[in-house]
């Protein structure tokens, strides 16, 4: 009788532990925006063996952060850059995640740290034992092996193909080989690389034969197929085999690289496609 009692208030202990934990970790607190749910494309960097309030700060302590998604069985944290606009389209239904737009919390001296005193992007605002915060630089640093092409042989598309000759022939090393569209209005080339980069190059070789064909070509980079920016214009015309090289001031974040010659009909044809890139880590 006695051993039942004990075991019973074991467990009541045990009941309201985990719940004063819960309460302690946010996953109470912070209401879902959606769950089972998961932001694809997006994510700029990730935390495994984190706890859903550690998560949560990891976001709202960085300017950067949109957004996150967390996985409550393997505990990872995933941490999301702002889209251009949201689109149910950008949402994959995952058991087991929740996804958490931070910007209902931010400013809220309740939740957010930092308030008065916004970082810059790649900075984390950190407290201080006098109550006070600071802003210093994330932990994440650059990577000091060479840069690499991270457009070699990942998944890519093309408005249309001619001939046979396919939109993955841009990132098969080769220069020998070409995609080839139909003659289209404003035919187009794109690439995924997998996750989100910090684009430093983008290097276009152009096809052997007919490389007149490439002129007023945008070029833009983005974190999804809905959401691209320009990167650079390129007027030409390009002469047969031309390496063009573009290159800014500054590192652009993105997954997609998209190429559109915007003055058709016009046949959109090159050798090789280089996206010479760090990982966002």
């Amino acid at each position: 009788m006695r051993l039942c009692i004990y075991q019973g208030l074991l467990l009541l202990y045990k009941l309201l532990q985990t719940s004063a934990e819960q309460c302690l970790s946010e996953t109470f607190q912070i209401n879902p925006d959606k769950r089972d749910v998961r932001l694809r494309g997006f994510t700029y960097r990730t935390f495994e063996n984190i706890s859903p309030r550690a998560c949560f700060k990891k976001c709202i302590r960085r300017t950067r952060c949109h957004s996150y998604n967390y996985n409550r069985a393997s505990l990872t944290c995933e941490l999301n850059l702002k889209p251009m606009y949201i689109s149910e389209s950008y949402f994959k239904n995952m058991v087991g995640y929740v996804y958490v737009d931070v910007h209902h919390y931010r400013e809220d001296p309740l939740f957010d740290p930092c308030v008065g005193n916004p970082c810059d992007d790649g900075e984390v605002c950190e407290s201080l034992k006098n109550k006070k915060v600071m802003c210093i630089l994330d932990e994440c640093k650059t990577p000091t092996e060479a840069f690499q092409n991270v457009a070699l042989g990942k998944m890519c598309g093309q408005s249309s193909t001619y001939n046979n000759e396919h939109a993955e022939y841009a990132v098969d090393g080769l220069t020998n080989t070409a995609p080839h569209t139909q003659q289209d209005q404003s035919p187009y080339w794109w690439v995924d690389l997998g996750s989100i980069y910090n684009i430093m190059r983008i290097e276009v070789i152009n096809k052997f034969t007919c490389g007149s064909r490439l002129h007023d070509l945008d070029i833009t980079v983005g974190t999804h197929l809905d959401n691209m920016s320009i990167f650079v214009h390129y007027t030409g015309p390009a002469a047969d085999n031309e390496h063009l090289i573009f290159q800014l001031s500054r590192y652009t974040d993105g997954r997609y690289v998209k190429m559109t010659v915007i003055q058709g009909p016009e046949f959109l044809h090159v050798s090789e496609v280089i996206v010479i890139a760090h990982p966002v880590c």
